[in-house]
């Protein structure tokens, strides 16, 4: 029976065995556990505007005294005549205005100034000389190795004052024994025409800048620069009396000389403009967490200018000595001239800002502006010498000046 034994036990193995494996194929899946979530894609980032997405408008606003360096224009019209003239354009003002729009994330800022400087009234010093002194009783003048004043001729608050004071000497006046007359041995004894007249206070000097640039800030707290670049359009218009001798010879020494009455003066009107790029750096020293700031500034200006002078007309006197009755002979003259060149302005500025407000600021500064050759005056004039002459017709050589202002200016600036 043992073989019947293990028969039946083989049998069963082998059914367990399949009935085991039937109840696992029925038996239902795991669950599949869930996959980790995606990761949440970045929401693209929103670009500014380039010029903000707020109002940032900026303003700026100054104003106070100028004065303008005295310009000086003497005048030849022989190597025997001449005129030492110096004009000086006092109780000026000046003038600033700034409107901006400042950029976002520290980007810099756009910026369009308008500056303006205007004359309030004039001092003129002019003198006429030349090369002669009366004798005494002769009527003949005699000759001078120098030029000696024969004429002076003043303005001050609006009123003309001419003094006509003829050099004398004599033998008894040769201190030194050389026989010649020397500057210090001539006498000034009689004043042989003092008239005074009102004339107008204002020559009408303006001068006016408009800048459009782009400004940009950068350093630390405490020390920090800024800088600008763009371009500028410059004018100047005006007047400036030049006073001389009208006439080609030197005979007739009493005559001749354009006092402001009995002649009138030259008075050479103005005109410029010009265009170009304009730059500047500015060093800054920040104290009390930025509410107090001191500054320095350097600026240049290089222009490409259009000048033009124009004396009007006139009237000179040219020599006539065929007549007895009229020995000198009235002609109608004009200069002018119309020059193209290169010139530079240049600036310096010191001051100081303090912060009021949150964007808002006082300035208080000293300012010195150099607008160079922006003047054009006659340096030597030609009159003919006598009547046959006078179809020529007066000529002159000029040469540029400068404008040189200084000023102190108080303002406000806002940053909206």
């Amino acid at each position: 029976m043992s073989w019947k034994r293990c028969l039946a036990t083989g049998v069963l193995a082998v059914g367990t065995a399949f009935l085991s494996h039937a109840a696992r194929a029925e038996d239902p899946a795991p669950p599949k556990k869930d996959a980790a979530p995606a990761a949440a894609k970045e929401a693209p980032k929103k670009k500014d505007p380039f010029f903000g997405d707020h109002f940032a408008m900026y303003l700026e606003t100054r104003g106070g005294p100028a004065t303008i360096e005295t310009v000086k224009n003497p005048v030849n019209t022989t190597l025997q005549l001449t005129s030492e003239n110096s004009v000086k354009l006092a109780g000026s003002k000046s003038g600033q205005f700034t409107v901006g729009w400042t950029l976002p994330r520290g980007r810099g800022q756009y910026l369009l100034t308008y500056g303006g400087i205007a004359d309030g009234n004039y001092e003129l010093d002019a003198s006429g000389l030349q090369q002669s002194y009366k004798t005494g009783s002769s009527a003949t003048p005699g000759q001078l190795s120098f030029l000696a004043p024969w004429w002076t001729v003043t303005v001050r608050d609006g009123q003309l004052r001419t003094v006509q004071a003829p050099p004398v000497w004599s033998p008894a006046d040769d201190a030194n024994g050389n026989t010649v007359p020397d500057p210090s041995e001539l006498r000034y004894p009689t004043r042989t025409v003092d008239i005074s007249a009102p004339v107008p206070k204002d020559l009408g000097n303006r001068i006016q800048t408009w800048d459009l640039v782009y400004r940009r800030e950068f350093g630390g707290v405490r020390i920090r620069s800024r800088w600008t670049a763009g371009i500028r359009y410059l004018t100047a218009k005006g007047a400036i009396i030049t006073p001389s001798w009208l006439k080609g010879v030197e005979d007739n020494a009493d005559f001749g000389y354009s006092d402001g009455v009995i002649s009138n003066f030259l008075l050479m009107q103005q005109s410029t403009k010009a265009f170009g790029p304009v730059g500047s750096g500015e060093v800054q020293f920040n104290f009390f967490r930025q509410r107090l700031t001191l500054y320095a500034m350097v600026q240049a200006a290089f222009l490409d200018e259009q000048l033009s002078s124009d004396s009007g007309p006139f009237t000179y006197y040219a020599h006539n000595p065929g007549s007895e009755s009229l020995n000198q002979f009235p002609g109608a003259g004009r200069i002018n001239r119309d020059v193209s060149k290169t010139s530079w302005n240049t600036m310096f500025e010191a001051g100081m800002r303090v912060k009021m407000l949150e964007g808002f600021h006082l300035i208080l500064d000293w300012n010195r502006t150099g607008y160079l050759d922006s003047l054009l005056l006659p340096t030597t004039i030609s009159i003919p010498k006598n009547a046959s002459s006078v179809s020529l017709g007066t000529s002159a050589l000029f040469i540029s000046r400068d404008y040189v202002v200084t000023t102190i200016n108080l303002g406000l600036s806002f940053q909206f």
